[in-house]
């Protein structure tokens, strides 16, 4: 009687659309329905519902678009804006919390590599998807789909003063009318019916990265979601030299009179982002280029302390040649500051002669190879491998610990003498932003050449 009923149940599950196979919450987002795909993820979609919450209609679109290959996580945008409205800051602007959310449900749902999201929006929740779209950090969202998009947003508190170029007064306190913006920070493809386009034609008209669609269907939204998804998943693999391919590089050129010295920068477990882009900028802007490793997508695959000393070891005998340099500038944020002394360790010593200066920036006390959802969840990772006795095995001359003023779980100060320099700059753990104030600090304790 159980095997009849048991493959009744799998074949009605078979024809049945998909259904949210479970629901997660996750700081400010209560109730997070996922959807996943029957195979393999092609793409990632975030959407976003209606002002009046996850509904029947926003659930069709969730099923539909997992369906067509994607993992979707369905916010609801009513609960969001209570969420908004509970919390103590005065303002808010919620691309980092998005993006904190991405990371956390894929590394949950244990996806093969993490997608950057599309962002997809219904009426109200299309609002906030452009307003990502507009604002947020460049490569954080592959792109926006909206429907019934009105350039008008309540999220439930004042929006932050430094997007004040996106948003004006409104109505209320804490509804804004939304600005057009150019260029985008990704791009962004509106759905709109016939009673729409004329006014979202001339909302969009001179903005880079903006296109209107007049197929406002769930195939128009599908259609919009894969061609964003294309796009972000060229986007996410940076191209790499051929023996290289298979690690996630970003090459980032000298803007300025190159000297002998090139860098290698492990990025923070958020992958090739704000401060990774910023310091890789201002050091190109000196004469240094910079190969930036980006450890979320390496560390998306659990690795070895090995495995990590012999792939950097390839980099480094690649891009030296290549470059033509004769010294490397390795450089470590928060995961990537942990595991660089495991793998300087176990370099061959030929390649770690080539090393003018270690910098350790935001360094923990544990360091993690794999990527865990607790990395998004200010939870201690107790699997960690302690770093203390790798980083005493440093020498002092050629290492340097950076941390900011604040961080008192920082290595750097536990750390002998003998084996690292310390400085710690203003603005905790992320020094305030000020990252050209952190790569003059790089530079001005490189040893200069022999």
């Amino acid at each position: 009687m159980i095997r009849p009923l048991l493959a009744a149940v799998l074949s009605l599950a078979a024809l049945a659309p998909c259904a949210a196979q479970e629901r997660l919450s996750h700081g400010f987002f209560e109730d997070v329905a996922l959807y996943r795909p029957k195979g393999e993820a092609a793409r990632a979609v975030l959407l976003l519902s209606d002002a009046q919450g996850w509904d029947a209609h926003a659930q069709a679109l969730a099923s539909a678009l997992a369906a067509d290959g994607a993992f979707v996580a369905g916010i609801d945008t009513a609960k969001l804006r209570k969420a908004f409205i509970a919390d103590g800051g005065t303002c808010t602007f919620p691309a980092g919390d998005l993006e904190n959310l991405s990371h956390y449900l894929q590394g949950y749902a244990r996806l093969p590599g993490y997608r950057t999201p599309v962002l997809v929006g219904v009426g109200a929740g299309g609002s906030i998807a452009y307003a990502m779209s507009a604002k947020a950090q460049p490569a954080v969202f592959a792109g926006a789909v909206t429907t019934g998009f009105k350039p008008v947003l309540d999220w439930g508190k004042p929006p932050c003063k430094d997007q004040a170029d996106l948003f004006q007064a409104g109505a209320s306190k804490t509804e804004v009318a939304l600005r057009p913006v150019t260029p985008l920070a990704a791009p962004w493809v509106a759905l709109a019916a016939p009673a729409q386009v004329e006014a979202l034609r001339a909302f969009q008209q001179g903005m880079k990265g903006a296109a209107l669609s007049r197929k406002p269907s769930v195939q128009g939204v599908l259609a919009a979601t894969r061609a964003l998804g294309k796009t972000s998943a060229m986007d996410d693999t940076p191209p790499a030299p051929g023996s290289l391919k298979d690690l996630p590089l970003i090459e980032v050129k000298a803007t300025a009179a190159e000297s002998d010295t090139y860098a290698v920068l492990l990025s923070g477990d958020g992958g090739w982002a704000g401060l990774d882009k910023e310091v890789a900028a201002a050091l190109a802007a000196k004469g240094i280029p910079v190969v930036g490793f980006d450890s979320l997508r390496y560390f998306w695959t659990p690795r070895k302390p090995e495995g990590l000393a012999k792939d950097l070891d390839r980099v480094l005998r690649y891009y030296g040649p290549q470059w033509k340099k004769k010294r490397v500038l390795l450089l470590g944020y928060s995961q990537g500051a942990d595991v660089l002394p495991f793998a300087i360790n176990r370099l061959p010593a030929s390649t770690r002669a080539q090393i003018a200066q270690t910098v350790l920036m935001g360094l923990s006390e544990k360091a993690s190879f794999e990527f865990h959802v607790t990395n998004w969840m200010s939870v201690d990772d107790d699997d960690g491998l302690p770093i203390l006795p790798e980083a005493s095995k440093l020498s002092a001359a050629q290492t340097l610990c950076v941390k900011g003023e604040g961080e008192n779980d920082s290595l750097c100060d536990r750390i002998p003498p003998a084996h690292v320099q310390v400085t710690s700059l203003p603005g905790g753990h992320h020094f305030g932003g000020d990252y050209a104030r952190l790569a003059e600090v790089i530079l001005q304790r490189v040893p200069k050449a022999p």
